[in-house]
């Protein structure tokens, strides 16, 4: 029975790869959550401030 180690090699490398795009993908996609929240955030407390002055204009 005659191992082919090229075939072994290029097995290896393509799972390396398969996990390196799992990886990718799901670091992009924790990135694309927390931008998410944090534009949330950023808009609960630019309420916050809208609402804050238009208290003042009011008074």
């Amino acid at each position: 029975m005659e191992i082919d180690y090229v075939t072994i090699i290029i097995t290896v490398l393509n799972f390396i790869v398969l996990f390196s795009i799992i990886i990718v993908v799901y670091k992009s996609i924790r990135g694309f959550k927390n931008f998410i929240n944090r534009n949330k955030e950023m808009n609960k407390k630019i309420d916050v401030i809208l609402d804050k002055l238009e208290n003042k204009e009011d008074n």
